[in-house]
């Protein structure tokens, strides 16, 4: 009998990748919703900040001062925030195309 290897890991490391292959993109994208040029969800926004504010603050459900038990729920909270900022690029990504095909290629 083969052993079955689980797909979740493997999906959890693209997703980290995917965001350091693009992080040019990623910045980008946050200049331009900063500056009003890219709607950016408001979920995405909402969890950015709340995750960012969240890691860097001391005031944690398990505190950081507790070896490893501490850092696992920034772990957990930056995993998410990962995944939504995945999807987010994504969507930016869309965006951008149908702007260049809107406007015929040229920039």
């Amino acid at each position: 009998m083969s052993k079955l290897v689980p797909v979740r890991p493997a999906q959890n490391f693209r997703n980290g990748l995917h965001l350091f292959r693009n992080r040019k993109v990623l910045w980008q994208m946050m200049r331009e919703a900063v500056s009003g040029r890219y709607k950016m969800s408001f979920l995405t926004m909402g969890a950015t900040i709340l995750a960012i504010a969240y890691i860097i603050f001391p005031f944690d459900l398990l505190p950081d001062y507790i070896p490893f038990l501490g850092w696992i729920d920034d772990g957990l909270i930056f995993y998410f925030l990962l995944k939504r900022l995945t999807k987010e690029t994504q969507r930016y990504n869309r965006s951008k195309a149908m702007e260049r095909k809107h406007s015929g290629g040229l920039q």
